[in-house]
């Protein structure tokens, strides 16, 4: 009679891996090495994910996971504006932020190589929102469309700068900065 898998198996070795990934780069990580980091064969892995990439997949749906119920609302203020960004896009100091922001890149620079889009869907997602914010707040569309752009682009900059350069990078202060240019445009077009 087969035994039933440990339903606490597959998040555990989802979050050893996260940890390990911290200091561990993408291509030195194969199924076997990570059975001996996590002190036993490939097997268990093999079992819960299929495949490396696949569970690579399910370590960045976990830490994608803080995200999941984060919106900007149209309508919001500077304020709300501000902490949407810092939110999206920094909080770097946090491992798992700062993991996530290097996977991003990691996995968002090959994935069109294999036929993957999430990390251009994120992109997409983040441009639509902030050009929506940006029309509620008297841009023209087409104007909306290219300040959300370089808005995410410059903040795409900053995740990257903190990752290359991080004990003289301020993240989150650089994050407050474009939020203030995208709100000078608006008060600009209001007046």
């Amino acid at each position: 009679m087969p035994r039933k898998p440990d339903p606490t198996l597959k998040p555990a070795i989802i979050a050893k891996v996260a940890e390990h990934l911290q200091d561990t780069k993408l291509e030195d990580v194969s199924v076997r090495s990570l059975g001996r980091v996590l002190g036993t064969s490939a097997y268990p892995i093999v079992y819960h994910f299929g495949t490396r990439e696949a569970l690579i997949d399910a370590v960045v749906d976990h830490l994608a996971e803080s995200l999941s119920d984060v919106a900007l609302d149209p309508g919001t203020d500077h304020t709300g504006l501000t902490e949407y960004l810092v939110t999206v896009f920094g909080g770097l100091d946090d491992p798992e932020r700062s993991l996530a922001a290097r996977l991003t890149f990691e996995l968002g620079s090959v994935e069109s190589l294999d036929g993957r889009d999430r990390e251009r869907t994120f992109h997409r997602e983040q441009v639509d929102a902030i050009a929506a914010w940006c029309v509620e707040h008297g841009y023209a569309t087409d104007d909306a469309e290219c300040a959300a752009r370089g808005a995410v682009l410059a903040a795409r900059g900053v995740q990257w700068g903190s990752i290359v350069d991080g004990e003289r990078a301020s993240p989150d202060a650089a994050l407050r900065a474009i939020a203030q240019e995208l709100v000078a445009g608006a008060q600009l077009l209001s007046a």
